[in-house]
Order: C-alpha cells, then structure tokens, then sequence
C-alpha cells in the first residue's frame, strides 16, 4: 500500500514538474515577438546577428550563444560583431581564427545542407560542438530564402536539451530567418533607389548635353570639335560641380584625382567594374575630357574653385 501511494506521488511530481517546463515555454516563446521587434531595429546585418545571438542567450535561457555564417563547405564568424556575453564571444573568437569544416553526416551539416531546420532528438555527432568543446547544444539553421545562411548555436552545460528547448531554438532561428531577409531586402531597395535617382540626374544631364554641347565633324580617326565656343557655353561657371555630374559620379571623380583605377574604384564603393566604367564616360564627356587625366584635372580644378 505504501509503495502504491509513493508512485502515485512520484507520478503527481513529474506531471507536476511537466507543466512547469511547458509553462516556461510557453512564456519564452511569448518573448519571440518582442525580440523580433528589437532585431528589426538593428541598422544593419552585422548587428543583428549580434544581437540576435545575445538575445537568445539572454531571453531563452541558454549559456551561451552565437551565430555562425555558412560559407562554402565551412562555418565562419565572418559578418558578425562582437558580443556582449565574454564567454559566448570567446566562442565567436576561436571560430574566427579557425572555421568549422561542414563534414557531411554531422548534426550541423544535416541542419544546413540537408534542409533540416531543427536538431533532431537523437542526434548525430557534431565537429562544431567537439571543437568548441559544447557539451549541451543545440542548433537551428537561419534560413531567409530557403536556404541556410546562417546556424544558431546555443549551449548550457548543466542539462541537456530538451525537445522543448530545441523547439524554441528553432522558433528564434526562423525569426532571426525572417529578420534577415527583411535587411538584405531592405538594403536592395535602398541601392536601387540611389542606383534609380543617379540615374535620373545623368538622364538630365545627358538632355542637357544633347541641346547644348558642341557640333563634331567625324573624321577618318575621331571626332573633332566644329564649334568649340559653342560648347563652352553649355559648362556652367566654375565652381557649379553639381549642376554637371551626379552625387556618383562626384564620388567617382574624386578618386580619379586620386589616381585609382576603375577596378580599384568599383572595390572602394562596391560596385561592377562595368558601371564603373560607363560612369567614368559619362564624366569625361559632361566635361568635356578627352581621357580620365584630363577630367581629373578639370574636375579639380572645379572643386577647388568652389572651394575658393
């Protein structure tokens, strides 16, 4: 009879002790929404990720926390700052001065490679965890378009995961997912913005150059100048650099003077090389140059007499 009784209290405590865990899920869960809306606010990719990793640790219980970036057959922490928690940083730290390799059949390389978004209950044996020396952990892959970009990565060391604790972990990761693609789309939408108002002011330009500049007779080599005066009038006064070239091909131009190649331009402001090039045109011609030289030396000249 006695031991009758102590099962059924045995049993009341871990039905007991079983609500309270999906209690505490529940409640962490309720902070997903709350974090998604302090990750949106982050001004670019690097931060969130941050602070993304930092507000896991922080909000869903775990030690620590961080997220990795996928590169080809690797884990790096390559596009990320640092965080706040030292211990989770130290982390970061050491796979940045050595990446993970993705070896195939590993806990991190079926959550990436093979589309899982969850660790699964039984796992396979993880590099990622061996070389970090994590002892529980959990994974969720960061994927905005279907495919993983980035692995969550938690641990705790005083118990092991449960399938409500990688629940969760897959919850924030495709939260982190979501707020991802909304920057990356965001950011598209802002350089095709500048890239569509550039084009506008060169659009303007070009008319104007159209109407007034001047008349070429073509020869058997190149086109020489008929009427030269009349082009001068076309050029507004010295000084007036805005009213003749765009805030792009300002920005060109000034590293023209510098001495920089188009190739050497298109790595400083992230751009083709090509679209380098037809800007570099486009300025000689609104100034009237006949090689990069020559508009260097007359945008310069035109700088500094705004500047005079």
């Amino acid at each position: 009879m006695t031991g009758t009784v102590q099962s059924e209290i045995d049993e009341a405590d871990r039905t007991l002790a079983d609500d309270g865990r999906v209690l505490e899920h529940v409640q962490r869960l309720e902070r997903v929404p709350v974090m998604h809306r302090r990750l949106r606010a982050c001004t670019g990719v690097a931060a969130m990720l941050a602070q993304a990793a930092d507000l896991t640790r922080s909000e869903c219980g775990f030690a620590r926390a961080l997220v990795l970036s996928v590169g080809p057959g690797q884990l790096t922490a390559a596009g990320t700052h640092a965080l706040s928690d030292p211990a989770s940083d130290k982390l970061r730290r050491r796979v940045q001065g050595s990446p993970v390799m993705l070896v195939a059949g590993t806990a991190e390389s079926d959550i990436i490679r093979g589309g899982r978004r969850r660790q699964p209950r039984t796992a396979p044996t993880s590099l990622l965890a061996e070389t970090l020396g994590l002892e529980h952990y959990g994974f969720g892959a960061i994927a905005p378009e279907s495919q993983a970009l980035g692995l969550l990565v938690v641990e705790r060391p005083d118990r092991p995961l449960d399938a409500l604790d990688r629940a969760l972990v897959t919850s924030v990761a495709a939260m982190v997912g979501v707020t991802l693609e909304h920057l990356i789309l965001h950011a598209r939408m802002t350089e095709v913005s500048m890239e569509l108002r550039n084009l506008t002011s060169s659009a303007q330009a070009l008319m104007t150059e159209v109407l007034h500049a001047p008349m070429t007779i073509p020869t058997e080599r190149r086109h020489s100048t008929a009427f030269p005066r009349a082009g001068l009038a076309s050029m507004p006064a010295r000084g007036n650099v805005r009213e003749i070239l765009t805030d792009r091909e300002i920005e060109i131009a000034a590293l023209l003077v510098e001495g920089r190649s188009n190739r050497e331009i298109a790595a400083h402001l992230i751009l083709s090389p090509e679209t380098v090039k037809d800007c570099v045109v486009r300025i000689r011609r609104k100034l009237q140059a006949g090689n990069r030289v020559e508009a260097a030396a007359r945008y310069l000249q035109l700088t500094q007499a705004d500047s005079g």
